[in-house]
């Protein structure tokens, strides 16, 4: 049996989930970071899935099911995550390179251009408010806007949204 595991990018910024997702890897495990990961899920085999009942409060148990309707789409949905995560053991900085853009700040300017709050950006990035605020205003010095909505133009003008 292998061990996949997606985390979120900020949790390369966190010693003590580095330090177990590098355990893991070191393990046989594969792990990966993406700026956003679907919600907690285990699977087994493709076979069984195990969900909170309620994702906002995961201490209300959990959802054990073998119900192909059910455990098909959660396999696929954490597949296509997969395949744009990075491995834990690359720089997921380097696509940035190309674009210009982290992939956490393509996320980050994907929410806000879709009307979430920074307060809301940041819950779904699993960042602080803080983060998504110092984030944004590096993004705005480096397009040279002077306005979120002229950084949302130029950003969608380089193609980074």
């Amino acid at each position: 049996m292998q061990l996949s595991t997606i985390y979120q990018d900020s949790a390369r910024n966190d010693p003590a989930t580095l330090a177990y997702a590098r355990w893991i890897s070191d393990l046989g495990g594969k792990v990966r970071t993406s700026p956003i990961v679907p919600p907690r899920m285990l699977i087994f085999d493709r076979l069984t899935a195990v969900v909170p009942i309620d994702p906002a409060n995961t201490r209300l148990g959990a959802l054990c099911t073998s119900a192909p309707g059910i455990v098909a789409p959660l396999v696929t949905l954490f597949e296509q995550t997969w395949e744009t995560a990075v491995p834990l053991g690359s720089d997921h900085r380097s696509a940035s390179e190309a674009t210009g853009v982290s992939p956490m700040e393509q996320e980050l300017l994907k929410l806000l251009a879709s009307g979430m709050t920074d307060e809301a950006a940041g819950k779904r990035l699993g960042v602080s408010l803080r983060t998504v605020r110092r984030q944004m205003a590096a993004l705005m010095e480096r397009l040279n806007a002077t306005s979120r909505f002229e950084a949302g133009l130029k950003a969608a003008q380089r193609g980074w949204l």
